[in-house]
């Protein structure tokens, strides 16, 4: 198969940039997100990956509160729970690819992969955490939580090259949930009510958004609830390529959003 080639960049990337320090990214310009819709879900979760496949919506979750749970979460906010993990592993980042749902576990090395029932095919391993994953369309794309983003084999899980996320000059780490969208990968930055558009080729974010809207959508109550507990962070990216329309969501939230991102405040 022909190489893709944002892939060839960055294997070139991680043999080149040894001998050449990157040439410094430019600031970030300012990206919104305008909230289109909230729905509210009748099960919530420790959402660590989402991901839109065929029209739904799907989430992979941490083993804290309900566990490690695959779920579909169906237009009018009903969930269905694929498979329940328990507190077998921690899950992680989740993503479609060749018919397959890959997802990730944090801290014991495994990518589990299923076919499209939930049912599990096999297990390979990575060599380092698992956070956020995505693809290109060709190379499974994930992050261990530091400042780096791999390129990987979805046969093997190989690692084939990486790209460093910069801001300014400045590495950026706890990159954390991601989705790939035409060339560029949106990302949470954990802990932070931020996300970022990263440039696959360069690791350059090129633009950030605070997502203080999403809290202008909650009631007093919901805000309050969020609140109460630091994991509960904004966390999950999803994108809709029929509808061009982005869900995001965090940890426990009972809801979601959808909306578009635009450049600009």
């Amino acid at each position: 198969m022909r190489p893709h080639p944002l892939c060839i960049f960055a294997i070139f990337a991680v043999f080149a940039g040894a001998a050449q320090a990157a040439p410094v990214c430019p600031a970030p310009r300012p990206m919104s997100f305008q909230v289109e819709k909230k729905i509210t879900r009748d099960v919530s979760g420790f959402t660590e990956g989402l991901e839109v496949h065929e029209g739904a919506l799907y989430e992979s979750t941490g083993a804290l509160g309900g566990g490690t749970r695959l779920m579909r979460i169906a237009p009018d906010g009903h969930v269905t729970v694929l498979k329940d993990s328990g507190e077998e592993f921690f899950g992680e980042g989740l993503t479609f690819l060749g018919g397959q749902l890959f997802q990730l576990s944090w801290e014991d090395h495994k990518v589990f992969v299923y076919d499209l029932s939930a049912k599990l095919q096999r297990v390979m391993r990575n060599p380092r955490q698992g956070w956020g994953l995505t693809n290109d369309g060709r190379y499974l794309i994930f992050g261990d939580g530091g400042t780096r983003l791999f390129f990987a084999e979805p046969a093997t899980f190989a690692i084939k090259g990486a790209i460093t996320v910069r801001r300014g000059k400045d590495a950026v780490d706890n990159i954390n949930e991601l989705e790939y969208v035409g060339g560029k990968i949106y990302a949470n930055i954990w802990m932070t009510r931020s996300i970022v558009r990263i440039d696959a080729r360069s690791g350059c974010i090129e633009a950030e958004a605070a997502m203080d809207s999403l809290w202008a959508q909650m009631t007093p109550d919901e805000r309050d609830y969020i609140g109460r507990d630091p994991d509960f962070v904004l966390n999950g990216i999803a994108y809709d390529p029929d509808r061009k329309l982005f869900t995001v969501t965090g940890k426990e939230w009972p809801f979601v959003f959808t909306g578009r991102f635009a450049d600009g405040r």
